[in-house]
């Protein structure tokens, strides 16, 4: 697939690891929760004021969240990356086989993809400017809406994916 060796991505350490210390991958699904919790709940709370719910907070008073969905974002990229280069201990399958074959998590990565793009559209567009100075009780342009309801829907696809990839595998 895609011409790269079979073993791409995998990383005989963290097998190793893994194998060797049998709680890794549970602290690792433990720390990838907290990781989703954390990045989808501010992302949910920053929308979900765009969208008009909320609308007496100013939408600065929220910045201050974001430095927990930075950490969310990165325990869900050092976690994720444990999940996918140790896939072998877990369930001996190669991590390029289970992106061939896995179709659920083939839908993650394209909703984190999309959310990807979602983003940089929000933040390098005028949008992100007439957001940051949304006063309270003022209501988001029509463009900031529809970021920020794409935002929600693939968040929510991004953790209903993730959950079935088990099934997928």
């Amino acid at each position: 697939m895609f011409g790269l060796p079979e073993d791409f991505l995998q990383s005989h350490l963290i097998e190793h690891w893994i194998g060797t210390y049998r709680w890794v991958w549970p602290v690792s699904e433990v720390f990838h929760f907290i990781g989703l919790i954390l990045l989808v709940g501010t992302v949910a709370i920053l929308d979900l004021r765009i969208l008009g719910i909320g609308k007496r907070i100013p939408y600065s008073n929220l910045a201050p969240l974001m430095p927990w969905a930075v950490l969310g974002f990165i325990l869900c990229v050092v976690t994720g990356l444990v999940f996918v280069t140790g896939l072998w201990a877990n369930v001996q399958m190669l991590p390029m086989e289970a992106l061939a074959i896995d179709r659920f998590l083939q839908l993650k990565f394209i909703f984190i993809g999309l959310a990807g793009i979602n983003l940089l559209l929000f933040t390098y567009t005028p949008v992100a400017r007439r957001i940051d100075v949304l006063a309270a009780n003022e209501e988001a342009p029509a463009s900031a809406k529809v970021m920020g309801a794409a935002s929600l829907v693939l968040w929510v696809g991004i953790v209903y994916w993730g959950r079935l990839i088990p099934w997928g595998l």
